[in-house]
């Protein structure tokens, strides 16, 4: 069920695009969706809090630095740096610096929450990387615009985006959800208000469709997706959840040919199936791996501080003699 939500989640991010597009072709920048995403997100799910469990609103003091600073960090410098990233380097380069996430909370949970580094999360890392530079075409050099500011705050993006798991992690062990998308939100419509506030939509003649995009992008690629990632992450590891969160840009594609008519060629196909590939293997049941526990003392890491006994009416055996012991019982 856990993988389950984070595929919706993915799905629900990956929606994002269409109703974006429709409203900076009608005239809003980017700056703007960002504050009203936040706005419409922290708003409904205040509302529904207050109307149906109003105990979720409450926190202790001092959990109070950690959502702020998990609504500073994770949503809005995550919106500022994610789009200029792609203001200076375009949609390519800026996704393919983005997925560098997974990476990036696999080695920060394995100090953080000691979680394992395997074999089988390096290969999926590796499969989704690929198949999203493949999926956002990121071998064409037309679409790549490479300068060192805007390398730097995609990696910056990246990181803001793979802390959203570390802090969803941390806090969704103690909180619930609901409390989580709340305060994380608030904090983070508190900074992106300090730095603007769109005053000229609310006074400009909009069409309604305005609105609804604007109240769709609130409610389903954010409250929903945020809600289901951090509702998964009470159950699954902040690594395996981000890699299967990778899906997104291969749904989005998906979207663009379902409702705008673009065409895959062959090589996002492939980039597509590597990252289909790299969800369902993470998704398989496997050892823990040999950084669970790691080296010390030259010894290794499987090795058991007990040794293993088998009893039976010849005696006991014993891993650490490797012979039956000859005690009658």
């Amino acid at each position: 069920m856990s993988y389950l939500l984070v595929l919706v989640a993915a799905a629900a991010w990956a929606s994002i695009g269409i109703p974006a597009e429709k409203l900076f072709t009608i005239g809003l920048e980017p700056k703007e969706v960002i504050w009203f995403r936040a706005a419409v997100c922290f708003s409904a799910m205040t509302l529904i809090t207050i109307i149906f469990n109003r105990p979720r609103l409450k926190i202790a003091l001092r959990d109070v630095p950690l959502f702020c600073l998990y609504g500073f960090v994770s949503v809005a410098l995550f919106y500022y740096a994610y789009l200029n990233t792609i203001d200076k380097t375009g949609v390519a380069m800026a996704v393919i610096l983005l997925y560098t996430a997974p990476a990036m909370v696999v080695l920060l949970s394995r100090f953080i929450f000691h979680e394992a580094i395997n074999t089988k999360k390096i290969l999926c890392i590796i499969l989704t990387v690929t198949g999203c530079f493949l999926v956002v075409k990121g071998y064409d050099t037309a679409n790549l615009i490479l300068n060192m500011s805007g390398i730097l705050l995609g990696l910056l993006a990246g990181f803001c985006f793979a802390m959203y798991s570390i802090f969803g992690k941390k806090t969704s062990a103690h909180h619930h959800p609901w409390t989580v998308i709340i305060y994380t939100q608030g904090f983070a419509l508190l900074f992106l208000s300090i730095l603007h506030f769109p005053a000229g939509v609310f006074t400009a003649q909009h069409q309604s469709a305005v609105w609804h995009y604007l109240l769709y992008i609130g409610l389903v690629p954010t409250l929903l997706a945020y809600l289901c990632y951090t509702t998964a992450l009470k159950k699954i590891e902040a690594g395996l959840a981000s890699i299967i969160a990778t899906l997104e840009p291969v749904m989005a594609v998906f979207f663009a040919y379902i409702f705008l008519g673009q065409v895959l060629d062959p090589i996002q196909t492939l980039g597509a199936a590597l990252v289909i590939a790299a969800v369902i293997t993470v998704q398989l049941p496997g050892r823990a791996g040999f950084f669970k526990h790691g080296l010390r003392q030259g010894k290794s890491p499987n090795i058991n501080k007990q040794p293993a006994q088998i009893t039976s009416e010849y005696g006991v055996y014993t891993t650490q003699s490797n012979r039956w012991e000859k005690t009658r019982l």
